[in-house]
């Protein structure tokens, strides 16, 4: 019943799947029987929500990714097992895998939601909106500052105005939060480590990262993604 509120994304991407959904559009009914799919663990932190709109945020989010799993795996959503990694990133449980493995990723930001599925390859995604950069410019810079490289700031700093400013910010703050999230490190990301916007006068919509970290040597694919009007979205996904 829920497929009708997932919208799928094309992206140049291969062997990546993306949807998004409008969350505020699930209705009393339908936001109840997204919990009932969620596990014991889950619908306790939806009752920890000071805000009822919070909660039906992440219990929308929550179980259309759990539908959305279980149609890929022809499994009831309610029977999936997760188990989190060091800094909280979810992922199935050993017996949900055979030949290989289903990995995922979910962002939700001011009423909507996106989600990412790849097999046997690591992706994150992230979405945010633009109302969270509405503020005065000394704000901004210092937020920028907390995320930008000194190379970043400063092709930041250089762009015609606060426009262009508010753009480039929210494409990098995206890509880097979506390659933080693939690699398992989400808000525990020291993001001013990431280059991704040295383009930011003329933006490419995709690019090629390489890490090297304790898990290994990596390239990934940062690509920004098709989103709402008054947002911005970007997956990370690793190179096979």
């Amino acid at each position: 019943m829920f497929a009708t509120r997932l919208q799928s994304i094309d992206t140049c991407i291969n062997a990546i799947q993306i949807w998004k959904a409008q969350l505020d559009s699930l209705s009393t009914e339908e936001i109840a029987k997204l919990e009932i799919s969620l596990d014991s663990s889950e619908r306790l932190r939806a009752a920890r929500f000071h805000f009822e709109q919070d909660r039906k945020h992440y219990i929308g989010s929550r179980g259309l990714l759990r539908h959305l799993i279980g149609n890929h795996l022809n499994v009831s959503p309610a029977d999936l097992i997760f188990e989190y990694g060091a800094h909280g990133k979810p992922a199935l449980t050993a017996e949900f895998s055979n030949d290989k493995t289903l990995c995922f990723n979910l962002s939700h930001s001011a009423g909507w939601a996106m989600f990412a599925l790849a097999w046997d390859r690591e992706v994150g995604i992230d979405l945010e909106s633009n109302a969270r950069l509405q503020r005065d410019h000394d704000e901004l810079l210092g937020l920028a500052s907390r995320i930008l490289s000194e190379r970043e700031l400063a092709v930041w700093k250089a762009l015609p105005d606060n426009a262009a400013r508010e753009t480039a910010f929210l494409r990098a703050w995206t890509r880097k939060e979506a390659y933080a999230k693939a690699r398992g490190q989400g808000l525990f990301a020291n993001l001013t480590s990431v280059e991704v916007i040295l383009d930011a006068a003329a933006p490419d919509p995709s690019l090629i990262l390489h890490s090297s970290a304790e898990e290994g040597v990596h390239d990934w694919t940062l690509h920004d993604l098709p989103a709402p009007d008054g947002f911005a979205a970007a997956v990370a996904v690793v190179h096979k």
